[in-house]
């Protein structure tokens, strides 16, 4: 330890807890207010000790419009977050960006451009030829599966149908009874399942999704709404649940601090408390 961290000690834990505590990297004003004024005679001491602390590599940090940090660990999380969200399709670059934009909230576009970068150098993330056009998508597979380019055939068809005044609800039951799917299995909803069944099965699916949840980690709202939608199909359903579990101080909800200059679409993934508050993860009470 440095002598700088070494002679604020309180400081140094404060930010460390907050860090802890934080689903997204921090900047310098809010790790601020995590830290008691008695804990540092300035503010101005509070972005030197940080920077100590980067170079003693107990954090991260990443300068766009202002200097942002987070621990180590939470850098591999997010790269999951990249992960998850092209498993399920293949994606351009621009499509995935735009993405990412809900998924990992408080991360500048330039570091989330680098995280990208670094997937594809380590081959955790692979380029696969389009279904049409010329721009390459990028993959959590090596080679794009018969099932990603139907998806994508879908979505296609949703893109071009919206003119014609389909929804993407509508051309999707078409595609089902053009194609006979297997019977889905019917999703959770109020009048069958009682509020208890869905704690129950979001708490359960917390862990399965991040088995460091029972330690505190925090679980993306949107990641588990997405674990959960096959169960769990109604978004009105799904947040009052977490707000209901919120409340009985069995999860612990983390707002969005800016959720004015978010656009529909990525409230939409938030969840909501009716209030105008929008939350971004939780994290498991003991």
């Amino acid at each position: 330890m440095s002598n700088e961290q070494a002679s604020h000690p309180e400081a140094v834990a404060c930010a460390l807890r907050a860090l802890r505590e934080s689903a997204q990297p921090l900047t310098v004003a809010k790790l601020a207010k995590a830290i008691p004024k008695s804990a540092l005679k300035s503010k101005k001491e509070l972005p030197e000790l940080l920077e100590q602390m980067v170079r003693a590599g107990h954090i991260r940090s990443h300068k766009a419009r202002s200097s942002v940090y987070w621990l180590p660990g939470l850098e591999e999380q997010a790269s999951e977050r990249i992960l998850e969200a092209l498993s399920e399709i293949p994606l351009t670059q621009t499509d995935l960006k735009s993405k990412l934009r809900s998924l990992l909230i408080g991360w500048p576009q330039t570091r989330r451009d680098e995280m990208i970068a670094r997937l594809i150098k380590e081959k955790r993330v692979y380029r696969v030829p389009p279904l049409t056009g010329k721009a390459t998508l990028l993959s959590a597979r090596d080679k794009a599966t018969p099932q990603d380019y139907v998806r994508l055939a879908l979505q296609l068809a949703v893109d071009r149908l919206k003119s014609r005044g389909l929804t993407a609800e509508q051309v999707m039951t078409v595609a089902r009874e053009v194609l006979q799917p297997a019977p889905a299995s019917p999703a959770i909803s109020p009048s069958r399942h009682d509020a208890a069944d869905l704690e129950r099965l979001i708490l359960e699916r917390m862990l399965r999704l991040n088995p460091s949840a029972v330690n505190g980690a925090p679980v993306q709202l949107s990641q588990l709404r997405q674990a959960l939608r096959s169960e769990i199909s109604d978004k009105d359903v799904f947040d009052r649940t977490i707000m209901r579990l919120a409340e009985q101080g069995r999860v612990a909800a983390h707002r969005h601090d800016y959720a004015g200059g978010l656009s529909q679409e990525d409230l939409a993934a938030l969840v909501s408390d009716g209030q105008g508050n929008y939350f971004i993860a939780v994290t498991l009470r003991d």
